[in-house]
């Protein structure tokens, strides 16, 4: 049986070790900054709220609490895992496109149009015809600015921020000028009762857009990690010029990670709306698309991990919505905790020295290895 030279056998528990060292750090930054950011939010809840311990008891304890509260994470789970998604593609190509926001807003309303005046008779295909609807109005949205970075240069942050407030308002102008029910103050006529998504689990509102998320993961991993396609995706987020002499169309592939992350924001509005609402009644952003980012740094860009970051941050909205109205503690303390977590883990700095230790920690160690192994050599 053939063996690698022992110098090359070397060289590669040499690689090995090193993403060790390197997986380690990233594990214990992302612990840090997890638990400086709880610490933040227990401290606010015990200076703010008139009951600490109750409050305190939801905001960790919520999900078990009873079987609307587990519902409830699993409803907000949902649209973490396509949001998630849809931005680990645009990411993995270092497209810093923050426009997911407007493509779930109208990608809601029109999945929300097409349950009341297209399809509202019309089960199983009628919703599926919706989420594609709602997905299409997110490609056409995220290729403005998209195509206006490729063009005219663009800044896509910036002018990807401005595409969330211009969407929401053309929004809002069609929903009060337009397809406003007369009888309502800010709602549409009601949704199709065969428009809608079907409930998955009796006695919840757990419904088969779940599905549909954990298709949305499934398809960005294999798609980023498992074609061509994906990896020319990652290797011009990783490397453009080596890409560019490799023979790739950057500004093209780009592009193409933006236009499948518009379209999955879209269908993310439109699975939202037809899973939960029987009317359009959204007169703000979501928060979803700003949910998306969050998705996408703690998985690091690699969906596989999308679940598992899904579950914990509803975990902690979760808490955060029954400590509301159960101990009147203001939900947005669950964006202070998202935010300084997010903060610490985008720091370049946080933690450098404790990396700079632990890779002369694993060198000694190496060393100390290579000593022993020599002298057993001699002795032998």
């Amino acid at each position: 049986m053939p063996t690698l030279p022992k110098n090359a056998n070397m060289g590669l528990l040499q690689r090995i070790r090193g993403v060790s060292v390197q997986t380690k750090h990233g594990i214990l930054r992302m612990t840090v900054a997890i638990a400086i950011g709880l610490g933040i939010a227990v401290a606010f809840i015990a200076l703010t709220a008139k009951e600490p311990a109750r409050a305190l008891t939801y905001f960790i304890a919520a999900p078990f609490m009873g079987t609307s509260y587990f519902s409830h994470m699993v409803e907000v789970i949902i649209p973490l895992m396509m949001s998630g998604a849809a931005v680990c593609i645009m990411f993995s190509a270092n497209q810093f496109n923050l426009g997911l926001e407007g493509t779930i807003y109208l990608g809601g309303l029109v999945a929300a149009l097409s349950g009341i005046y297209l399809v509202p008779n019309l089960p199983v295909l009628g919703p599926i015809f919706s989420i594609l609807l709602g997905g299409l109005i997110g490609f056409f949205i995220i290729a403005i600015p998209a195509l206006l970075q490729y063009k005219f240069k663009a800044n896509i942050v910036v002018s990807t921020l401005m595409m969330n407030y211009v969407c929401l308002y053309v929004g809002l102008f069609f929903l009060f000028r337009v397809f406003k029910d007369p009888s309502s103050s800010e709602h549409t006529y009601p949704i199709g009762e065969d428009a809608g998504l079907a409930v998955l689990i009796p006695g919840t509102k757990i419904h088969t857009g779940l599905i549909l998320a954990i298709a949305a993961v499934v398809f960005a991993y294999i798609f980023l990690y498992k074609t061509k396609l994906g990896m020319a995706i990652r290797m011009v987020g990783q490397n453009p010029t080596f890409a560019k002499y490799a023979g790739l169309s950057v500004s093209g592939l780009a592009l193409l990670s933006q236009f499948i992350g518009g379209a999955m924001g879209g269908m993310t509005g439109a699975v939202q709306m037809l899973g939960l609402y029987q009317r359009f009644q959204w007169t703000s952003l979501t928060g979803y698309g700003w949910d998306g980012v969050t998705m996408a740094i703690f998985a690091r860009n690699n969906p596989k991990y999308l679940p598992l970051a899904a579950i914990f941050l509803a975990y902690f909205k979760t808490g955060a919505w029954a400590m509301s109205f159960k101990a009147g503690v203001q939900i947005d303390l669950v964006s202070v905790f998202e935010g300084v977590m997010v903060l610490f883990i985008m720091a370049e700095k946080f933690l450098s020295g404790t990396y700079r230790k632990m890779v002369f920690a694993d060198a000694d160690r190496k060393r100390k290895a290579r000593n022993a192994t020599g002298e057993g050599g001699q002795a032998a």
